[in-house]
This record gives C-alpha cells, structure tokens and sequence, in this order.
C-alpha cells in the first residue's frame, strides 16, 4: 500500500513514470506517443496542457546543459509550470502560450534538493534553480537497488536470512519504506533513509504473502550503512496458502458467465480534443501528473448555449494509510502515499476488457524516467461511456403510461500501484449534472507472521456485557491464513476542490437537518427542516461528518444571475467515510494533519496543492492544510475546498490471497444551479424487439 519500488527486477519494470501530453488514441488499443516533431509547440493548444514528448526533451537538454542534471543527480519529477488563473480564465483560442516547465532534482552525492523552472520555448533555458534545504524528494527507481545492493553486502543481513533457512536474496521481495522522522530514529543530518523489510517469494506467488518475520533493517543511503534487527524468535514461513495464480491453491474454476456484449456500432459519444473532453454538455481538460495522479481542469457546463464553470482544478491531494499494530516495525507504518512516492510516477497500465471495459478509449502518455530518457507509457488513463440505469422515472396511473428515461455516464479513469494496493481513481460524469468521485481499493493486504495456525480470538469467553476484546496476536488484526494476521489500517484520500460556480467569487453554506423544537404535538411530530450555515473565515470552515444531521455542504455564487431567488451552487454530498484511530499525537496524525477534519475550506492559493506539505519524507509534520487554515474571509471569494475520504479495513479470512475490491467516495450535485432537472431534454431510448 506503498508507492515501493520492490525489487531489483521490478524497478526497472515499473520504472518511475514522470507524465506529459497525452495523445487521442483508438479505443480498446493503448498507443504511445504519437513522436516527437521539429515544433515545441505543435501540439499545445492550451496554457493547462501538459508537457508534450518535444517539451520534455527540450527542459531535460536545457538541464544537463546547465550542470546541474547528470551523474549521481536524478530527475524526481517534471511537469509544466500551471500559470496564473488569471492568465489561464483570460485565455483565447489563438493566443501565445508561454510554457514553463518546473523540474525536481536530486544529488544522492550531496544529499541536496533542488527546484529548476526551465523556459521550453524554442531551445529553452533555464530560468532559476532553488535548493530546497533539509528536504527530501519522493522515493527514487535508484533507492531500492542501491539498499538491495548495501543489503547484500551486511554481513548481520544475510546472518539473518540464513538464520531463516534462507541462502541469499533470489527470492526474496524486498519491501523499502521511505523513512520521514519519527521518534527514535538519529538523524541529524537529515540522510535519504530506508525501511527494508522482506518477504519470501514463490514464483508466481503473492509478493506479500509471507512475510519473513523479525527480520528488518534501517538503510542509511547516503552514507551507504544499514542498522539490522534481526529478532531471537523465528516465525514459520506461511507456505504456499498466497499463491493466487497457482490453480493447485485455487481449486477447480467455476462455470463461466454467459457471454455480455456492449457495443458502440457508432463509436463513442464523446470528443477528445488534445486534453479536452466534451460529452453531453459537459466539458473538461485532464492530465496525468507524476504526484497527484489525475487531475481534472474546468469542469464547465453548457446550460442552454451558456457554458458555466464549475471546478478550476480537482484532484488528490494527499493520501494516508496508517497501520494499526504496535512495535518497532508496525507503529511508524503510515504512508504519506502520494507525497512520498508519486500517484502517477506509478501508473498502471490499463487494459481494455480487465481493468477497464472492452470499449475503453485508452490513452498514452510521454514521460522521462529518473535519467532523462523521455519514453511512453501506455494505457495510463482511460475513458469510457457505461449505462448509467435510471436517470428519471414515473409511472402515472391515471394515463396509464411509465414515462422513463435511462441514463448514460461518462468515466475517466486512472491506476496506480503503491505496493500491494492498488488504486482506482474514478470520476464518473452524469447527465443530471452531478458527479461521482469514486476510489476503488484493490490488491493485498499488508501481513504480520505469527505462530498461530487457527484463530485464538474465537475461543476466548465474551464478558459480562458479551464483549470480546482481543488478545495476542489477533489483537491488532485478523487470522486470514495459518501463521498470517492481516493488521487493521486505514485509507485516507484528501481531495482538493477549486471551485469556480459560475465565477471566481464564492461562498459557502453548511447544511444541517434539524428536528423543529415545537413538534410536540400530534400534527407536529414529523417536521424538520434544512439549516444553512454561513461560513465567513477559513477557521470556521474546518469540519466533520454529521450523519445524524445529514450534513453537507453547498458552494454557491452569491452573486451570480438566480432563479427563483435561489443561489447557484454544488453540493458536496459525503457517502461512506471514517474517522481516523490514530492518537492526535501520533507520528501519523502529525504528518497527515488534514486528518483532524473531513472538511476544510480556504482561500485560493496556487502554492497550496499538497495537504501533507511540499515534501512529507522529511517532515516532522505541522505543514500542510492546517497552517493555510487561519482567519482569511472566504465569503464571496476565491475558494478551494479541501474534502478526505476514508474507509477502515479490519481484514477478513475472504481477504486472503487478495481482496475483494472495496469502494469509497462522494459526489457533487447541482443546487439551484438549473432552472428544472437538467436531464428533461434526454431522447427516450427505443428498445429493440
């Protein structure tokens, strides 16, 4: 559930994916990039397009020119530089565009950061280069090997493989943590560090399936050292109870489903113009950045010939997953996942009719790996149309007529893997207006090796009250398999919304259901009503959940043209969520400090992208979302909404090899926006006979 680069192999497999323009391609088939051409430019047509494969090769040209990319420094990330709002709200189609690319270096040599923006016109140049001090980047394609190979050459290491029954790495799949600054760790010259732990691995096995217990080592990779711990107790190996590929374990496979075939006899209904997508009224840009993963720009709405903007800018902002056991090697695990490792550096491929729908539109990306070698990466977003079921619906009695409507969604996607999670971000387009964010959590669950082969939970007596609180090893966790304990943990995405209804100027209310205090009697019993909440500072807006009160929250344009005297805005709307379980003093929770409210509102900041901080690996934490929450006016101005959701996993045997996928999100509804429901002019479907 980590962003690892796992093994020697696997690095250079997965390699470190830095994305750029993406290139219209068939449906079913990724492409790659469609080639490099003698013009920077020639297929930029926008300020918010990514940078294309030309561009790429341009900065990495004009940085090694500069001295300060080449040997021993790697290239962390590279991206355009977004310009200012207002520059991009003012834009026409014909306009210069100016493009800037911003890039993050790393010295393992010198232990230093640093920040290029370089100019990709014409030949380029570089513009600036910013040492950032005391920092350090996200984990690199170059920090596995190099702990694999100091790791190799610890003698303490492989005494302690050996002591295991264990001859040398061949098989073995080495999980690395980049390590921030928790207690107990001296580090006072802030060197690039690693938590090593391994795992014994089959061919064709789960990698995470057994878990090489005791066995652990803190890696120093600027001082190239490492600090073993090797435990006096040896756990048993698992066995072969992990291998989901091996049809031995599985069993004999069922009756496959009949066949199901969708088609699109006249291809998709949407258009993909470079970065821009239209479909049924909605329009949008999209990019694949290497932290933040996807990310989607002005979302608009063509409301009767007038296209209204909705969202600037949305995305994920950070992510944490913290684990719930004790220990030395348990109590410090909580990722910062997309700080510390990168949404989009580890893209997945998609795959028509596997990851996404057999009639997916699959769509390429150029990207340039930790050397400066510009490549491309295929199947790394994808877009599709599926049935969306039933959009509106009444059957009148006295016409005796169903009048229905059926509805059609649009949805683009994107994976990507953090070690033994894989993630599915999802944003699904309907045609009533709304939207659905949704991340589906699939992969393996993180294991602890124990000694126990059958649950000792289920054998323990309830209490007076009934209440079984679990001891031993099951305390933190699940049995899943003989000598496995699945840890609970949770997930925690925080998404960043720059809202722009209508307009730059926006407000926003809290709504909250409230039982009226006079329904006492006999007519009265039933009635509640809708309170809204004016926020009017940034320190008013930090909030949670209420299901009880069915709580929410509406931006609106306080001075936008209304009807009916309502204000036109969007709901956010909460679905399933959790609440975090870490202590508020917790290595996590000062880390992941967005964590302490499910809803944040601020003023729009363009250096405010990452709730985390700029470079959580280092962070002693404090940084982040909390220090840009202050006594700023938020009422009628420019405003990002800042929203996490969450999902608590407490392991079940039926996890075991790999789970079942799980579901988390929320959505964004028109509130006053239309003048009717949007979806009264969509064409009745004439079934076939």
């Amino acid at each position: 559930m980590r962003t690892l680069f796992s093994s020697l192999v696997c690095v250079f497999l997965s390699a470190s994916f830095v994305f750029a323009g993406i290139q219209e391609c068939d449906a079913r088939t990724p492409h790659d990039d469609m080639g490099t051409t003698n013009a920077v430019h020639s297929d930029i047509t926008h300020p918010l397009d990514p940078l294309n494969k030309a561009e790429l090769e341009t900065a990495i040209k004009t940085l090694k020119a500069s001295g300060h990319f080449g040997k021993n420094v790697s290239l962390v990330s590279i991206v355009s530089l977004e310009p200012s709002k207002e520059e991009t709200l003012s834009f026409k189609a014909g306009n210069q565009i100016d493009r800037k690319a911003i890039a993050v270096l790393y010295n393992i040599d010198t232990n230093k950061t640093e920040e290029a923006i370089v100019d990709v016109n014409g030949e380029g140049k570089t513009i600036s280069i910013t040492e950032r001090p005391g920092v350090q980047p996200m984990q690199l394609e170059e920090d596995t090997p190099l702990g694999i190979e100091i790791l190799n050459a610890n003698s303490e290491w492989m005494k302690g493989l050996e002591r295991r029954g264990i001859k040398d790495m061949t098989n073995i799949h080495m999980e690395m943590f980049v390590v921030g600054n928790p207690v107990g760790i001296n580090n006072p010259e802030k060197d690039r560090l690693l938590r090593a732990y391994p795992y014994y691995r089959v061919v064709g096995n789960n990698s995470f399936g057994e878990p090489i217990e005791g066995l652990s080592a803190l890696i120093n990779l600027t001082k190239k050292t490492a600090q073993v711990r090797d435990s006096k107790d040896i756990i048993p190996l698992a066995g072969i109870s992990s291998n989901y590929l091996d049809p031995k374990q599985v069993g004999p496979l069922r009756v496959a489903c009949n066949p199901m075939v969708t088609t699109l006899p006249k291809g998709p209904s949407f258009q993909i113009n470079g970065h821009e997508v239209r479909w049924q009224k909605w329009k949008f840009r999209f990019e694949c950045d290497p932290r933040e993963g996807l990310v989607l720009h002005q979302i608009s709405y063509d409301d009767d010939g007038k296209v209204r903007p909705i969202l600037y800018r949305a995305g994920i902002s950070e992510i944490s997953v913290p684990y719930g056991a004790p220990g030395a090697d348990w109590v410090w695990r909580s990722p910062i996942d997309e700080g510390e490792y990168g949404l989009g550096r580890l893209t997945t491929t998609l795959r028509a009719g596997h990851e996404v729908p057999e009639w997916a539109t699959l769509l390429s990306n150029p990207y340039a790996d930790s050397v400066g070698n510009v490549k491309s990466k295929q199947g790394a977003i994808a877009i599709w149309e599926q049935d969306g079921g039933i959009l509106w619906e009444h059957h009148d009695d006295d016409g005796n007529r169903t009048s229905t409507r059926r509805g059609r969604q649009l949805v683009i996607a994107h994976m990507f893997t953090l070690g033994n999670y894989d993630y599915f971000s999802n944003w699904w387009f309907n045609q009533d207006g709304s939207i659905e964010v949704k991340v589906t959590l699939n992969g393996d669950v993180l294991t602890q090796g124990v000694v126990n082969k059958d649950c000792q939970v289920c054998r323990q007596e309830p209490d007076a009250e009934g209440k079984i609180i679990p001891t031993g090893f099951e305390r933190y966790g699940t049995l899943m398999a003989p000598n496995i304990v699945g840890i609970n943990h949770q997930h925690f995405f925080c998404f960043r919304l720059d809202f722009d209804v209508d307009g730059t100027g926006n407000s926003i209310f809290e709504m909250n259901v409230r039982p009226l205090a006079e329904s006492r009697g006999h007519l009265e019993q039933n009635t509640f009503t809708l309170e809204r909440t004016l926020f009017r500072r940034e320190e008013e807006a930090r909030r949670e959940l209420n299901d009880k009160s069915n709580r929410c929250w509406k931006v609106f344009n306080p001075t936008a043209s209304r009807f009916l005297g309502h204000f036109p805005g969007y709901v956010l709307a909460p679905e399933s969520n959790a609440y975090p379980y870490s202590h508020t003093e917790s290595y996590n929770r000062k880390r992941a400090p967005f964590l302490a409210n499910h809803f944040w509102a601020t003023r729009f900041n363009p250096k405010e992208i990452y709730a985390g901080g700029d470079y959580p690996v280092s962070s002693v934490g404090g940084e982040g979302l909390p220090t840009w929450s202050g006594d700023e006016e938020i009422e009628n101005k420019d405003l990002v909404l800042w929203y996490t959701v969450g999902i608590t996993h407490t392991p079940r045997v039926e996890d075991w090899p790999v789970m079942p996928s799980a579901t988390m999100g929320f959505k964004i509804m028109p509130d006053g926006f239309f003048k009717r429901n949007p979806a009264l002019d969509i064409p009745e479907y004439a079934a076939k006979k």
